[in-house]
């Protein structure tokens, strides 16, 4: 009769206890850097989606001055809708401004309230936001206008390895 003395564990080496821990260990560590590596990656979309919306607003702020200038041409024409950046809008007086919301104004008058509501909208939708326009040249017989728009884009940039400097979008066009 032939007895075997040393016993055998089914689907387990004898030499390799203690191998499977290790096994997991080794998948956490690497489950673990991927997870980190899809975080970085969702900050930097989100730190460009973040950009990119900004540059859809300023884009949008900059052909509705654009629109309102088409609407009050005489004056746009004159230059009556010019300004630096960094100035506030005309100033006008409350009550010239609302008169404009509640009744017809002059072409004068509705520059300012133009102006006015842009360069709040800049100051309210972007950070920093201001903007310029004009100057309007003429020539042969077209009209052109530069509306620059400026804002700070400060996050998505250092966030994504530049520098910090203020962001400028400038449109040509023709009135």
């Amino acid at each position: 009769m032939y007895t075997n003395t040393t016993r055998i564990s089914a689907g387990r080496p004898a030499d390799g206890s203690g191998f499977s821990l290790l096994e997991v260990l080794i998948a956490l560590v690497v489950l673990s850097v991927g997870l980190l590596g899809i975080a970085a990656m969702i900050s930097t979309s989100l730190k460009a989606n973040d950009s990119a919306y900004m540059r859809s607003q300023a884009t949008d702020l900059a052909y509705n001055m654009i629109d309102r200038m088409r609407v009050n041409r005489s004056i746009a024409l004159a230059s009556g809708y010019d300004i630096a950046i960094g100035l506030p809008g005309v100033a006008t007086s409350a009550s010239a401004l609302s008169a404009c919301i509640t009744a017809s104004c002059n072409t004068t008058a509705l520059a300012a309230f133009d102006l006015s509501q842009w360069k709040n909208d800049l100051g309210t939708l972007l950070p920093s936001g201001t903007g310029s326009i004009g100057p309007t040249v003429v020539a042969g017989g077209v009209a052109t206008v530069t509306v620059t728009v400026q804002w700070s884009d400060t996050r998505a940039q250092t966030g994504l390895g530049g520098a910090a400097t203020p962001y400028t979008l400038s449109i040509t066009t023709s009135l």
